[in-house]
């Protein structure tokens, strides 16, 4: 059975609104919320953190955080590398060796060589992007083979980049384990985001 992760974007929402959407993909059956908000200092990301790790308990979903490691840490949350903490952490492992006895860690996969060095820190590769997207204009998506060329690191791989209500089981038939959305799940229509949970016990 593939999981649904939903990038909860905080700078697509805000206030009481943003924490409705995540309330609501709670409820749609989506199993883990991704918390990322670039435009936050690390104070203000932690309150917001613990807000959204509440609903996320409530629900017995899986919260995880993005770019703040150590908030990570004080929530007992897993957590998600960006590129440039990956540079950082293939260095000083030993800081995800330890957190790793009680927490996941998803770290990117943009080609072989960054899925190499993730795969010696991480448990879950973060394959992107997959179909084309807004997010990365002009730049050439990397197709559903690169999810089968990462089986090799014999990890978890996610689906991220382009994925929407249409074209998520092409995903999941290459070999994806989990599917990732954001745009879909920040501004999409909640009964796209019920029926592919639904979709979660069929044969794909």
């Amino acid at each position: 059975m593939f999981k649904i992760l939903c990038v909860a974007d905080f700078e697509s929402y805000g206030g009481d609104d943003f924490l409705k959407r995540i309330q609501l993909l709670c409820k749609a059956g989506v199993d883990e919320i991704l918390l990322r908000a670039k435009g936050l200092d690390e104070a203000q990301f932690y309150d917001l953190a613990r807000v959204v790790a509440q609903i996320c308990e409530n629900y017995r979903k899986k919260f995880i955080i993005n770019q703040f490691f150590d908030v990570a840490c004080k929530l007992n949350s897993d957590f998600w590398l960006t590129s440039v903490q990956l540079d950082f952490f293939k260095n000083h492992t030993v800081f995800l060796k330890e957190f790793r006895k009680t927490a996941k860690i998803y770290a990117p996969a943009h080609d072989l060589e960054q899925a190499k060095i993730s795969a010696t820190i991480a448990d879950v590769l973060v394959a992107s992007h997959i179909f084309t997207t807004s997010c990365k204009a002009g730049l050439e998506p990397k197709g559903l083979n690169f999810i089968s060329e990462l089986k090799s690191f014999d990890k978890e791989i996610y689906a991220l980049g382009g994925l929407d209500n249409k074209n998520y089981k092409e995903a999941i038939k290459a070999g994806a384990n989990g599917i990732c959305f954001m745009s879909l799940a920040m501004n999409g229509d909640m009964e796209h985001i019920k029926k592919i949970a639904k979709s979660k016990n069929e044969q794909i």
